[in-house]
């Protein structure tokens, strides 16, 4: 008897996943609650093997189930939400409903490559909720200094009082970082690791150990392109147009831009480097984003270095 090779696509909203499963084209609903992931993972259990299971980063919505399906050994890939609307758009598919979000995932697994979504441990996941929140408190951090000068003696006792507020849970979120990386060998090491470039301090570390957990696990091409410092072709005919940076994860990107300020001024091979751009003509910003590429690449390969290491151990 053939084995049919299924592929399943699981739209998720706040409140309810939407399933489909192909290519037999079988749809099913369920609530986003522990109940309804759990009615859900025993109707997948029935209809298996499935070469893939695919569902979008929406933000943490799919964190649960997400934790679930690796529980249970199913192959399933978190895929970001603007390349499958790409694909969707170029199938000719406009609409949008839930139901047709779940087929085009689904659609997705069956014809694009996807690597299989590494479990993260507790410790990892934790690290990641407390670099998450340290950005959003640094980003109101900045909200409310930027209205310090525009508040009359009324208010201006409330605006200090709420960043004083911040400031104490800014301390608070860092102690807590750092006692999570302490307490996990793994991530202790790691961080370490990272640490050995100059320019790479504790924040930057965990950022990039939250935000990037690829870093070494890929070739250094993929790698700059993931964190978007590659630069990218934009020729047509004769026309050969300036080489730019676009995409990539923004908020990894931001860590590496402050960790290559420090660098260019008390790394001698980076200060070289990024001295010989400018001498070329190169502006300071693409020079520095050439420094932040090379940064990157340096990390990647020691990160390589230490996974190996430990293998071998």
């Amino acid at each position: 008897m053939t084995q049919i090779t299924r592929f399943v696509g699981i739209d998720i909203s706040k409140s309810k996943l939407d399933v489909c499963i192909l290519p037999d084209r079988l749809y099913f609903t369920y609530e986003n609650s522990v109940s309804g992931i759990e009615e859900c993972l025993r109707t997948l259990q029935t209809r298996e093997p499935f070469e893939r299971i695919i569902l979008e980063a929406t933000g943490g919505y799919e964190k649960r189930i997400l934790k679930r399906l690796q529980q249970a050994d199913f192959p399933v890939c978190r895929i970001n939400a603007l390349q499958v609307r790409h694909f969707a758009r170029a199938s000719g598919l406009l609409a949008k409903t839930d139901k047709i979000d779940a087929f085009v995932l689904a659609d997705y697994g069956m014809r694009m490559p996807c690597d299989v979504t590494a479990e993260l441990s507790d410790a990892q996941q934790r690290l990641i909720d407390l670099v998450a929140r340290y950005r959003q408190l640094k980003g109101m951090i900045v909200q409310e200094k930027n209205r310090l000068d525009k508040q009359v003696e009324t208010t201006l006792p409330l605006i200090e009082e709420t960043l004083a507020f911040f400031f104490k849970q800014e301390k608070r979120i860092r102690h807590e970082m750092e006692k999570c990386i302490k307490q996990d060998e793994t991530l202790n090491a790691s961080l370490n690791v990272l640490k050995s470039l100059k320019g790479i301090g504790f924040i930057t570390a965990c950022i990039l150990l939250a935000e990037l957990p690829e870093l070494g696990r890929l070739e250094k091409g993929k790698i700059v392109k993931l964190v978007g410092v590659a630069p990218i072709n934009r020729d047509s005919g004769a026309l050969r147009g300036k080489r730019m940076i676009a995409g990539g994860r923004k908020t990894v990107r931001n860590a590496l831009y402050i960790a290559a300020l420090p660098a260019i001024r008390f790394d001698p091979i980076m200060r070289a480097f990024y001295q010989k751009l400018k001498e070329k003509g190169k502006p300071g910003k693409v020079a520095l984003v050439a420094v932040m590429r090379k940064m990157i690449i340096i990390l990647n390969a020691r990160m390589k270095e230490h996974y190996a290491a430990v293998l071998d151990n």
